[in-house]
C-alpha cells in the first residue's frame, strides 16, 4: 500500500537480527544479512558487495531522511521531533521476506500505531472521514487514501528512489456488505480500561460451564489478551456517549441519568424529550470549572456495550439480585468477542467481583449453505427462516439442525438432506402412534385400567415387552444425559435408534401377529402390548419435545388425551421421565441382544443365498457358546418367527457342512446355518406370505385401517405352479391379511370384481378386495 509511505514515521529493523551495508553501484543499501542474495537475485543486480555487518540494535535511533518531506509540510514539523524518521527494533519485522526493513505508519497500521506508544512518538492520521488527505498531507491533499498509490509510486520514481515496485497477492480485510477494501485508520476513540481488571475477568470466565473444550479454550484465549475495550463508535444512531466536554477548558463529565441530565441543563426541555441524536445534542451544560459552554462528544456507544448491559436495562435491583447469574445462555461461536464477552466485562466492573453473570453459556457453530460456502446476498445462497418455514415442517427444521452435527460444528445446511432422514424419523414416529391407536381403540384398551401393573397381574407381559420397558428406561437415561451436556446430536441419534429400530424393526414385528388375532382368550394379551406401548411411546414424545415441540404437542392432544382425558392440557406440563429402576434387566437385554445378532445373521446368510426373508426354510443352526445358547433357547420362539424357520438345533462347534444345501454367516464367536431345502409346503407358505405383502400395501393403497376385516381377498393369473403352492394355504393368508375369505382364480373372468395390477416374480398378477 504505497499511500502509507505519506504518513511514514519510523523505519522498523528485527532486534535479534544481522544487517548488511551493500555496495551497490556509487549507493549502499542497508538489508538484512541473510536476505542479501536473494534479493540481488530477485531484482537481477550481479555487481554488488557487502561492506559491513551491524546488529540490529546498532542501527537503533539512527535517523533517516523521509522521502516526501519537500511536499508535506507538517512531516518536516514531525522531523524536528527525535524520535521521528528514525530506525527502531520490534519483534514483528519479518526477516524472511523481502528486505527486513520495514517502514511504520502509526496512523495506518496497528502494530505501527503500537510501535508509536510505546516510544510516546506522535501519531500523524492527516484523514478525512471520507479517507481523502487533508491539508496536512500537503501535496497530497483531496486525494483519495488508495488513489494515492500510483502517485506515491510516480514521486519515487521521480525523485530516483525507487528500486523495485510489483503487486503482491495476500489476504486483506474487506467490508462484509460491500467488499471493498478497508483501510485502517488510528482515531481518537473513548475506552473501557478493562485490561486493568483483566485478572478478575479470566478467573470469573473460567468458572463458567461451556460444555465443550473447543469454544472454551477460543472464549478464554481472547480474554487473556487482556485488550482496553473501545467503547465509542462513529454512527447516527445508538445511545449516546453521555459524555460532556467544556468547550474552552477541556473539562469531561459523565452524566448517569436521564434526571441529572435534566437538572444540569441550561434551557428548559420537556421530560419526555428523546435520548438520542440530535435532539440529546441540543442540551447545553455549563462547565463547573470555567463556566463555558459543554457539549455532548459526537459518539454513540458500541451496540455490544447496550447488550452487555441488558440485565441492568431489564431488571429491578431487587430482581437482579435474584435473577443474576442466570443459569444458561447460548449465542453464535462469534459471540466470544460479543455478548458473552461484553455481559462478563461488565458485570465484573459493577460487581468488583470474579464472578460471571452466567453459569453456563453454550457457544453454537454457524450455519453455511450445502456446499459449505458462508451464506451472503452476493452469492445468492442465503436461506431465510421465515420463507424455508412457510414451505417446510418447523419441527423437521429443528430437528434436523439439532440432530445434524454437534452444536459447536459449523452446520451445512441442506435442504433436500433435510427432507430426506428427518421426514423418515418423525414419520415412522407418526405411524407407530397410528399403528397404536389403530389397535387399541378396536380392542377398547383403556390407559388407566389396562396398566403395566395391571398387566403385571394378569401375568399378560411377555418377555418382548419387559425388553422393550428395560430398554426405555435405558434411553431416559442416556437422552436426558446428553441434553443437559447440550449435546442435543447424540440425544436424537439415541432417539432416532430407539423409533426405527427398537420400537419398528424389533418390538413391532414381534408381537404384530399377536394383535392380529381376533381371538377373545387372547384379548388381556393385546390390552398388555397396548400398556407397554402406550408407556413406551409416551415417554417418547416427552423426549422428542425439546426437538419436535408441535408433533409431540399433537401426539398429546390426539393420542394421550384422547384416550385419557385427566392428563394434563398440554404436553409441557407434563414431568420430564425419569428411568424406572423396577423395569430395568440388563441380563434380559443382552439376551435380545444375542437374539437380534443371530436373526441378522440369518437374513444375511439368506441374502448371500438369494432367499427373501418370507420364504420360511426348515432348519437353522446356531453355533456359540453354552451361554448364549441358553439365552437364544429362551426366546427361541421369537427367533424361529422373525428368522423365519420351522426349527433351530443348538451345536458348540460346526462339523462338515454340505456347502450345497447349507448356508452360513458368522460375525464374533456366533455362526447361523440355513438349510437352503425347500419342500412344496415351504414354497406355498412361502409364495402365501409374498401375495399376502401385496395384499397387504394394496390394502393401505385403498385407505383400510389394519383392524378391518375384508369381506374376501380375490387372487388371479398366477402361473399354475404358484397357483397350486397357494391354494392349501389360503386360508393361513385369510388370516394373516384379516379378510373372512381368500380366494386364488386361473383367471379374471371368474370373478366380477375390481382387480388391481401387481408384479409377481416377472408377470402380472391381479388382486381384488371386497369390503
Amino acid at each position: 500500500m504505497p499511500f502509507t509511505l505519506v504518513t511514514d514515521l519510523m523505519l522498523a529493523v528485527h532486534p535479534e537480527a544481522e544487517y548488511a551495508k551493500v555496495k551497490v553501484g556509487d549507493e549502499t543499501w542497508i538489508l538484512v544479512k541473510d536476505r542479501v542474495d536473494p534479493v540481488m537475485r530477485e531484482l537481477g543486480i550481479a555487481n554488488y558487495r557487502i561492506i559491513s555487518v551491524v546488529s540490529a540494535k546498532e542501527l537503533e535511533g539512527v535517523k533517516y531522511e523521509f522521502p516526501f518531506r519537500d511536499i508535506v509540510p507538517e512531516q518536516r514539523e514531525l522531523d524536528e521531533q527525535p524520535r521521528i524518521h528514525t530506525v527502531v527494533c520490534e519483534d514483528f519485522v519479518d526477516v524472511s521476506t523481502a528486505t527486513g526493513v520495514v517502514h511504520l505508519s502509526p496512523g495506518n497500521g496497528e502494530e505501527d500505531f503500537q510501535a508509536a506508544q510505546k516510544r510516546q512518538v506522535s501519531i500523524y492520521v492527516p484523514f478525512d472521514d471520507e479517507c481523502r488527505f487533508t491539508e496536512a498531507a500537503g501535496e497530497f491533499a483531496g486525494m483519495f487514501a488508495r488513489d494515492a498509490d500510483s502517485k506515491v509510486v510516480d514521486l519515487l520514481r521521480q525523485k530516483n528512489l525507487l528500486v523495485s515496485v510489483k503487486m503482491v497477492q495476500h489476504e486483506y480485510p474487506t467490508c462484509w456488505r460491500s467488499h471493498h477494501k478497508l483501510i485502517w485508520l488510528a482515531r481518537k476513540e473513548y475506552f473501557l480500561w478493562t485490561n486493568k481488571v483483566n485478572t478478575k475477568v479470566v478467573k470469573a470466565a473460567e468458572k463458567v460451564k461451556y460444555f465443550f473444550e473447543s469454544p472454551k479454550n477460543r472464549f478464554l484465549a481472547f480474554l487473556r489478551e487482556g485488550k482496553p475495550w473501545c467503547i465509542s463508535r462513529e454512527r447516527v444512531w445508538g445511545a449516546p456517549l453521555p459524555v460532556w466536554v467544556c468547550q474552552k477548558c477541556g473539562h469531561k463529565i459523565v452524566i448517569g441519568s436521564k434526571k441529572e441530565l435534566l437538572e444540569r441543563n441550561e434551557k428548559p426541555v420537556e421530560a419526555s424529550f428523546e435520548l438520542h441524536t440530535p435532539w440529546v445534542d441540543r442540551v447545553v451544560l455549563r462547565c463547573s470549572k470555567c463556566s463555558a459552554v459543554m457539549k455532548r462528544e459526537p459518539f454513540v456507544l458500541d451496540a455490544w456495550h447496550n447488550s452487555g448491559a441488558s440485565p441492568y436495562a431489564r431488571f429491578t435491583d431487587t430482581e437482579f439480585k435474584k435473577y443474576v447469574p442466570v443459569d444458561f445462555l447460548t449465542e453464535g461461536i462469534d459471540q466470544t468477542r460479543g455478548w458473552a464477552n461484553s455481559l462478563l466485562l461488565e458485570y465484573v466492573i459493577l460487581t468488583g467481583k470474579a464472578e460471571a453473570p452466567y453459569k453456563a453459556f453454550l457457544f453454537q457453530g454457524l450455519a453455511q449453505d450445502e456446499k459449505g460456502r458462508k451464506m451472503s446476498k452476493s452469492l445468492g445462497n442465503v436461506l431465510e427462516a421465515n420463507v424455508v418455514l412457510e414451505t417446510n415442517s418447523a419441527d423437521v427444521c429443528r430437528y434436523y439442525m439439532l440432530g445434524k452435527c454437534s452444536p459447536v460444528d459449523t452446520i451445512d445446511f441442506d435442504l433436500k438432506e433435510m427432507n430426506k432422514r428427518t421426514y423418515q424419523i418423525l414419520g415412522t414416529l407418526y405411524h407407530l402412534h397410528r399403528f397404536f391407536m389403530q389397535n387399541a381403540e378396536y380392542d377398547r384398551f383403556n390407559p388407566q385400567e389396562h396398566t403395566l401393573q395391571w398387566a403385571e397381574k394378569q401375568d399378560a407381559l411377555e418377555k418382548p415387552d419387559y425388553w422393550l420397558l428395560s430398554r426405555i428406561q435405558r434411553t431416559i437415561k442416556e437422552v436426558t444425559q446428553k441434553l443437559e451436556t447440550s449435546e442435543f446430536h447424540f440425544a436424537l441419534s439415541g432417539l432416532e435408534e430407539f423409533v426405527v429400530d427398537v420400537i419398528s424393526r424389533q418390538y413391532i414385528p414381534m408381537i404384530r401377529r399377536e394383535l392380529w388375532s381376533d381371538d377373545p382368550s387372547a384379548l388381556n394379551r393385546r390390552l398388555a402390548v397396548y400398556a407397554t406401548l402406550w408407556s413406551t411411546l409416551k415417554t417418547l414424545v416427552l423426549l422428542f419435545n425439546p426437538a419436535t415441540p408441535f408433533m409431540s404437542e399433537f401426539m398429546h392432544q390426539h393420542v394421550y388425551k384422547e384416550l385419557d382425558s385427566e392428563l394434563p392440557q398440554s404436553v409441557n406440563l407434563m414431568d420430564w421421565p425419569a428411568p424406572d429402576e423396577h423395569l430395568q434387566d440388563t441380563r434380559l437385554e443382552q439376551e435380545f441382544e444375542t437374539l437380534f445378532q443371530c436373526v441378522r445373521l440369518a437374513y444375511s446368510a439368506r441374502q448371500a443365498a438369494k432367499l427373501k426373508r418370507r420364504w420360511p426354510l426348515k432348519k437353522a443352526r446356531v453355533i456359540t457358546s453354552k451361554q448364549e445358547q441358553k439365552a437364544m433357547k429362551s426366546l427361541e420362539k421369537l427367533f424361529l418367527e422373525l428368522a423365519n424357520v420351522k426349527e433351530v438345533e443348538y451345536l458348540d462347534a460346526l462339523s462338515e457342512v454340505d456347502s450345497k444345501r447349507w448356508v452360513q454367516a458368522s460375525e464374533d464367536n456366533l455362526q447361523v446355518l440355513l438349510d437352503t431345502k425347500r419342500d412344496s409346503s415351504l414354497l406355498g407358505a412361502g409364495v402365501m406370505r409374498d401375495i399376502a405383502r401385496r395384499v397387504q400395501a394394496l390394502r393401505r393403497e385403498l385407505g383400510f385401517k389394519p383392524t378391518d376385516i375384508l369381506a374376501a381377498v380375490h387372487v388371479a393369473e398366477l402361473d399354475a405352479k404358484n397357483l397350486a403352492l397357494l391354494k392349501p394355504y389360503l386360508t393361513d393368508m385369510a388370516e394373516l391379511v384379516r379378510t373372512k375369505k381368500a380366494s386364488a382364480h386361473e383367471t379374471r373372468d371368474a370373478v366380477k370384481v375390481e382387480w388391481h395390477k401387481s408384479a409377481f416374480e416377472g408377470r402380472t398378477i391381479y388382486i381384488a378386495i371386497e369390503k
